[in-house]
């Protein structure tokens, strides 16, 4: 099912914070929290992210009171980390429900890769001693662009919309592809991820639509609305319905058909990499594009800046975009792009840590119908990297198609 997931925060009264940067010239030096008054601080947060609450009424209560018990949390975090920084940001007046909707990915939990050479295939790993210490694609205009999937549990459609507009200008056609389409249009009979649309789905399944239906551009479609929509396209019979979602579980390359629309504009095959393995992610991030990956977000809600340094949890409920990786201060990271705005985290994206045995920092997610599962799937399942970021992950392949 959908969104049935995420974290409450610890509780307390009357207080609120402001968290001052010390500077970038002492990495690791916390920066300094400072309490002060909770309703004049409330009131200027009302303000810097536009909330409009009556005051005395009984939402403005609630919503000071969600406040300072975010204040609560983030102070928490800040005592106990010494790598990244929590803020109060867009989410520190928002119900637990109202946050939910800022996920909406569940995968497949019943995956199993095989061992095979084909899993993999067309990523050199071996070259990996060459590839340099930092790298990313944050000079492409698709990169650049941050998106907000707002109040739609749509993070899975606003990265495979980012992933397959940042390989279309690497590799193809350079077009941009609509979210709202992905949305409205991607079929998810056996509720994968959710129901479909704004009730999550999966970035396989966005990449399967694409490939084998076309995907229309938002000035032919429409602009992203972060509501569901009416699809104005329906599956022929069964048998096309079935090719679009009866995907497997293994990784592999899903090649399109020589009639594929796809193929118009350069989308040739996706590939699901290997599961829980670092080397073939690292090395598709660099030598194909950005990826689609998933990993637990409950406890990435108030990253303010600094290298992530874990989750609480495995629960991989979120879809995201690895657009490179690097290094700060001895910490090696994934540099990844987040689909909550330009004002969440580092410029709309964080840092997360990369271990040095990534493929061995495992956990399971024990409640797959809670985060993970298509339906019926109850299963638990491991997942590996910092926060699951290895369970799952997906990049298309693009060729510009002759005569372009």
């Amino acid at each position: 099912m959908a969104s049935r997931i995420f974290a409450a925060c610890l509780a307390t009264q009357g207080l609120a914070l402001q968290i001052t940067n010390k500077g970038q010239d002492e990495p690791r030096v916390h920066d300094e929290v400072r309490i002060v008054d909770s309703e004049q601080s409330f009131a200027g947060y009302a303000v810097r992210h536009g909330r409009v609450y009556q005051e005395g009424s009984a939402e403005f209560n609630m919503r000071l009171q969600l406040f300072n018990q975010r204040a609560a949390e983030v102070e928490r975090l800040n005592r106990k980390n010494t790598r990244w920084t929590a803020a109060l940001n867009l989410f520190a007046d928002r119900t637990d429900e109202e946050q939910k909707m800022y996920f909406g990915y569940k995968a497949n939990s019943k995956r199993k890769d095989e061992d095979d050479d084909v899993a993999d295939e067309d990523i050199d790993v071996s070259s990996m001693d060459s590839m340099p210490e930092n790298f990313d694609w944050t000079d492409y205009s698709s990169v650049a662009f941050i998106r907000d999937q707002g109040g739609c549990g749509s993070c899975w459609a606003v990265t495979a919309t980012t992933v397959l507009g940042a390989h279309s200008e690497i590799h193809g056609t350079n077009r941009s592809f609509s979210t709202q389409e992905v949305v409205d249009c991607v079929p998810n009979p056996n509720k994968c991820g959710g129901t479909g649309g704004c009730e999550g789905a999966t970035v396989e399944l966005a990449f399967q639509y694409a490939m084998n239906v076309g995907a229309r551009e938002p000035e032919q479609y429409g602009a992203y609305k972060a509501v569901d929509g009416n699809c104005d396209w329906k599956p022929a019979d069964d048998q096309e319905l079935q090719m679009l979602t009866n995907l497997g579980s293994n990784a592999k390359t899903y090649h399109a058909d020589s009639n594929a629309p796809g193929l118009k504009f350069g989308l040739t095959s996706w590939q699901k990499l290997s599961s829980n393995k670092a080397a073939p992610l690292l090395a598709a991030v660099y030598q194909l594009g950005p990826v689609a990956v998933a990993l637990a977000a409950n406890d990435i809600m108030y990253y303010s800046h600094g290298v992530l340094d874990g989750c609480t949890d495995w629960t991989v409920n979120h879809a995201v975009t690895m657009i490179g990786y690097g290094t700060d201060n001895g910490d090696n990271y994934w540099l990844i792009q987040n689909s909550w705005g330009g004002s969440w985290g580092e410029a709309g994206r964080f840092r997360l840590l990369r271990t040095d045995d990534e493929d061995n920092n495992c956990g399971t997610d024990k409640d797959p119908q809670a985060g993970l599962a298509c339906e019926g799937e109850t299963e638990p399942v491991k997942v590996c990297g910092t926060c699951g970021v290895l369970y799952d992950s997906v990049v298309p392949r693009f060729t510009k198609p002759s005569g372009n």
